[in-house]
């Protein structure tokens, strides 16, 4: 960000047209988003109140937007983040294994029914997401 940070907190609404592109700005901590949020939350409040009054220009208030992109962060804040060491991919390893074994049926499959090499190109993709999948829960269990 080229802004300030505090600037951000400040003045949310001058650096972000709506609440849910403050989730997207890469070079944001979630605690700097959480921050910019609960200002944004503050102001619409203010301004909610204030026209309930009747003082104010009969301006939207994003209260509710604003609430939701909150729980948004925190639920984003609350998921467990699967961090891969650096040295070969178990999901990598596990598609390939899964495709060699998806081929390996695709080829027994074709040679007892109707030589298909789509049969073969499916089965081989079904092995690829399979092994993928186990690769990656292997992986996150660990």
């Amino acid at each position: 960000m080229t802004h300030h940070v505090e600037d951000l907190i400040a003045y949310p609404q001058r650096y972000f047209q709506r609440p849910g592109e403050v989730l997207t700005e890469p070079k944001l901590t979630n605690d700097q988003r959480r921050r910019i949020l609960e200002s944004w939350k503050l102001d619409a409040q203010r301004l909610a109140e204030s026209t309930a009054e009747n003082m104010s220009g009969g301006e939207e208030t994003d209260l509710r937007e604003v609430s939701k992109v909150l729980v948004q962060l925190k639920t984003m804040e609350s998921m467990p983040v699967a961090h891969q060491p650096s040295g070969s991919s178990s999901v990598g390893v596990g598609m390939a294994a899964g495709a060699l074994l998806g081929a390996g049926a695709g080829l027994v499959i074709t040679a007892v029914t109707v030589p298909s090499l789509v049969l073969v190109a499916q089965a081989s993709v079904v092995g690829l997401i399979i092994g993928g999948v186990s690769g990656a829960v292997r992986k996150a269990v660990r």
